[in-house]
């Protein structure tokens, strides 16, 4: 049964020695008989001297290994050669000038290109090598770049360098499923040039960006693009969710009316006009969040009432012009969602804290410990804010939590939840109470909700026509401003939106190397520069 050789130049190479310390020491020798000049390519036998290289090679057992390599320097005999002498060469061992072994060097790109430079440095130093991070980092950048082939069908999309600042694009080989390229920005120019040097793609699958549709239609004219099917319902749940947004009344009449209850008989009792209890830190903090959007969002009013337009507003208030336009389009201020105050994993045993709390008991650390042998997992802090809750009341059962507000977005999930049957059995009876009552005080949202479910069943049937028909019912004075808007820069965009029906592709796979690029920036701790970052990702393909 044959073995791999310790060394790969076992015909060229003899071991003369081995020394086994802490370092495992290994003296070699050429046998060679002659030397090739690397200026002239003609070969000499005749000696001028001998120096030893040292060479550090893969571990063995977990310790490491240390080659000492005599190697001979050769005397060019030939007349014209600028060059005097030259030394021995070793190219299947060791690089030029390298002080690793080849084999030690794949190692070292292996690990780098899997980890990076503090975790790569981590394991290579448990296998017996031991390797700083900055080494490992100029490993990976001096790995050869591979030309990628040119992508048929092209992925287009943008990840982020740092969220809503900086921002990059990838490119995805789509029937390959590989990452080609990436490009420092999301420019058209950028996008262009690169088409340009890449001729040949047939198809461009895209999200909805502006300087992708021209930077597709200047590199590549002749190639159709795809508008990314993701983004187009992303797109129209953005635009519901703003339409939502705007009906804040409605949404807190329709939270009011499913949790009325019937206001308890007044108790005549000393402690009626006691102070209530003090808010938590947490509470206090909510508040103080609430206050200072709210402040914002009067401002934003006054302004507007004013004749100030929202890019006007956005910077003189330093504002996201996103929620300029939410807080201006908004009847009422926008509150966020709030949830009951106890926590959910106590929620299984408030029955018998409150039992035990009836009793007597007032101490947390106590109740706590109570709770534990009877299975409760939680914090005894949980049950300190509870008892919180409790104290000062007048009536500990009475305490309640916070009145339930579902968000604009909760509400958007549980309208296209309740479309679906097997998902509409899931609700429960809180929310299916509060559906009822927005669907009683709105009519009108059962055909805009209509329409957005459509919308998702036209993008599947292959169908242009249908899509054609969907627009055209937007025109009715029933849709909702945001959706009537969405239809109308569908038309915009319309050829990339008619492919996204007919086309199969998607950027489906693309968001999915998105977020391996994001594993990998965040695995380098700070120090994903665009040249290590492509590195990393397109050898890792």
């Amino acid at each position: 049964m044959g073995s791999a050789p310790l060394l790969p130049l076992s015909a060229v190479l003899s071991v003369q020695w081995i020394r086994f310390d802490q370092i495992v020491q290994i003296g070699l020798g050429s046998t060679g008989a002659q030397g090739t000049c690397p200026c002239c390519g003609s070969r000499s036998s005749r000696v001028h001297g001998y120096h030893v290289r040292t060479v550090a090679d893969s571990p063995a057992h977990g310790r490491t290994v240390e080659l000492k390599v005599r190697l001979r320097r050769f005397v060019c005999q030939s007349p014209d050669c600028p060059r005097r002498t030259f030394a021995e060469q070793m190219p299947d061992l060791m690089p030029r000038r390298s002080r690793k072994t080849g084999r030690l060097i794949g190692s070292l790109e292996a690990i780098a290109l899997a980890l990076g430079a503090e975790a790569g440095a981590r394991l290579a130093g448990k296998l017996g090598i031991p390797v700083s991070p900055d080494t490992l980092l100029r490993v990976i950048r001096k790995i050869p770049a591979t030309a990628a082939p040119t992508p048929r069908v092209l992925g287009v999309d943008d990840w982020s360098f740092k969220r809503g600042r900086r921002f990059g694009t990838i490119l995805c080989d789509l029937e390959s499923h590989q990452v080609v390229g990436l490009l420092p920005d999301r420019s058209a120019s950028t996008l262009s040039q690169w088409l340009q040097t890449h001729p040949g793609v047939e198809l461009i699958s895209r999200d909805r960006g502006g300087e992708y549709a021209r930077g597709a239609a200047l590199g590549a004219p002749q190639a159709p693009q795809i508008a990314d099917r993701f983004h187009l319902v992303r797109n129209l749940m953005e635009a519901f969710e703003r339409a939502l947004d705007r009906q804040q009344a409605l949404l807190c009449e329709a939270a009011q009316a499913c949790t009325a209850a019937p206001a308890p008989a007044p108790v005549h009792d000393a402690r009626q006009h006691a102070a209530p209890a003090a808010l938590t830190r947490r509470q206090e903090r909510h508040l103080q969040s609430r206050q200072r959007r709210k402040a914002l969002y009067d401002q934003v009013k006054q302004l507007q009432a004013q004749g100030a337009s929202l890019r006007q507003i956005a910077r003189q208030l330093r504002l996201n012009p996103h929620t300029v336009q939410r807080y201006a389009h908004s009847g009422q201020f926008p509150e966020r969602a709030s949830y009951p105050g106890t926590p959910k994993t106590l929620a299984p045993y408030m029955a018998d804290l409150k039992r035990r709390w009836d009793q007597g008991c007032r101490n947390a650390v106590k109740l706590h410990r109570q709770l534990q042998e009877g299975g409760f997992g939680g914090s005894v802090h949980m049950v300190r804010r509870q008892l919180a809750a409790w104290r000062g009341q007048e009536q500990p059962t009475r305490h309640a939590g916070s009145p339930w507000r579902p968000s604009a977005r909760a509400v958007a999930w549980l309208l296209l939840k309740e479309q679906k049957r097997d998902a509409a059995r899931k609700l429960g009876d809180k929310e299916q109470a509060f559906l009822a009552a927005l669907h009683h005080k709105w009519p009108q949202l059962a055909g805009n909700l209509w329409m957005v479910g459509e919308f998702s069943r036209v993008l599947s049937q292959d169908d242009p026509a249908q899509l054609q028909a969907w627009v055209d019912l937007t025109r009715e004075p029933t849709i909702l401003p945001p959706l009537r808007q969405f239809a109308k820069n569908l038309r915009r965009d319309w050829d990339a939106v008619v492919e996204a029906v007919r086309q199969p592709w998607s950027n489906g796979q693309v968001e999915g190397q998105v977020n391996r690029l994001k594993m990998i920036k965040r695995q380098m701790y700070g120090r994903a520069n665009f040249d290590l970052l492509e590195a990393r990702v397109l050898q890792m393909n």
